[in-house]
């Protein structure tokens, strides 16, 4: 149903890259979420009301909160698509992960409220009133939820939003909440522990635990995630698949929102090459990596000599005392300056990001396996953290 609405309502609605498509998506499952958590917040006070049971009413306040979550994220999309200005260069793309913030708040905030309800359910439980409609209302419910966690889903992937992926696993997590409080009120007619006051307060715990998860979700992007390793090596092997790219180092992404990312690298190339033909190739690489993977992208041209026959077996012998040292270790702007009485031996060495080892305990590793070699090679040694 949700893919007849997405081909009625939005133009071009296969063309996911465009930013415009993305917003339409996101308006349209957050105007059908709105409506569709409304209807069951209507729903469930009512039925909590009448059957005495906290555990309806605190599904019935998720929902409330849903429909603050699906406004949060329809202004987001808005807001996120708009164009960027003097005082935001890089657009407003990240105003989708603020969202999310406001998602989690909000659910938070049922999720403890409900939880002190259900505790004090259980101090001073109350008698609940088992009926029929209220067992339909809620399989309805389940079944409502269900569908909105299924088209949620469904546009996350095509979009790629962390918005719209969170407000799926909202939906589920309240179907898991729905199924516990039809539980308690059937229980409620077999038994008279506090059914409803227990269940509610696993209804609760259910929804601080979604928004816990969606907090860490939208959290982690805003500080700066490290970008997906496959993408990375995808790009990695595109741009070496083109000729003049000898080698890649220090390559960074910056992420400001979905769609609005930002690549910048150092490209090695042979510096005997012509300068402008070097250079026309990189403009080409640049334009080919925005092409196929919608990244800006900033190439640092880095001249090596790969001809030079010392330059090259000393290089070999750097990288092979690195990688004794630790294998994911690699080195990159090597080269040499040869005297009379001593080389000086100059590079950068890439360790990993989450790396502990003190830089100067590391230069003296390499300084004193390079001198163990031949005394008169001396180091210049750049150690440099890995930011992918």
């Amino acid at each position: 149903m949700f893919k007849i609405l997405a081909k009625k309502f939005i133009k071009n609605y296969t063309d996911y890259k465009s930013s415009k498509v993305r917003e339409q998506y996101g308006t349209l499952c957050s105007i059908i979420s709105i409506g569709c958590n409304i209807v069951l917040v209507i729903f469930k006070l009512t039925m909590g009301v009448i059957t005495n049971s906290i555990a309806i009413q605190a599904d019935g306040l998720n929902n409330l909160s849903d429909v603050g979550s699906n406004l949060a994220s329809l202004f987001g999309f808005k807001l996120a698509n708009k164009h960027p200005d003097s005082e935001h260069p890089y657009g407003h793309g990240r105003m989708e992960y603020v969202a999310g913030l406001i998602i989690a708040f909000l659910i938070l905030l049922v999720g403890f409220q409900a939880l002190k309800d259900s505790i004090l359910k259980i101090i001073a439980p109350q008698k609940v009133t088992f009926t029929v409609v209220a067992v339909i209302i809620l399989v309805v419910s389940i079944l409502i939820k269900l569908w909105m966690a299924s088209f949620n889903r469904y546009a996350s992937k095509k979009i790629n939003s962390a918005t719209l992926l969170a407000a799926s696993q909202d939906s589920l997590n309240d179907v898991l909440a729905t199924t516990a409080t039809l539980c308690s009120l059937i229980l409620s007619l077999y038994t008279d522990l506090p059914v409803d006051g227990i269940m509610g307060t696993i209804v609760s715990i259910i929804v601080l635990k979604a928004g816990i998860e969606i907090f860490k979700d939208t959290v982690n992007p805003l500080l700066g995630m490290a970008p997906d390793r496959e993408l990375i090596k995808d790009i990695e092997q595109y741009i070496l698949s083109f000729p003049e790219a000898l080698g890649i180092h220090d390559l960074m992404m910056h992420d400001y929102g979905p769609g609005r990312r930002f690549l910048s690298l150092h490209v090695e190339v042979d510096r005997n090459d012509d300068i402008m033909a070097a250079h026309d190739a990189i403009d080409v690489i640049e334009r080919a990596v925005l092409e196929k993977y919608h990244i800006l992208t900033t190439i640092h041209m880095d001249p090596v000599d790969f001809n030079d026959t010392l330059t090259n077996e000393l290089r070999k012998k750097v990288i092979k005392i690195v990688k004794e040292i630790n294998n994911e270790y690699s080195i990159h702007d090597f080269r040499i300056v040869s005297g009379t009485t001593h080389t000086n031996l100059i590079f950068d060495v890439l360790i990993p990001s989450n790396d502990q080892i003190e830089h100067k305990i590391l230069k003296e590793q390499i300084d004193g396996k390079l001198k163990a070699i031949d005394p008169s090679y001396y180091t210049i040694i750049q150690i440099e953290h890995s930011y992918v």
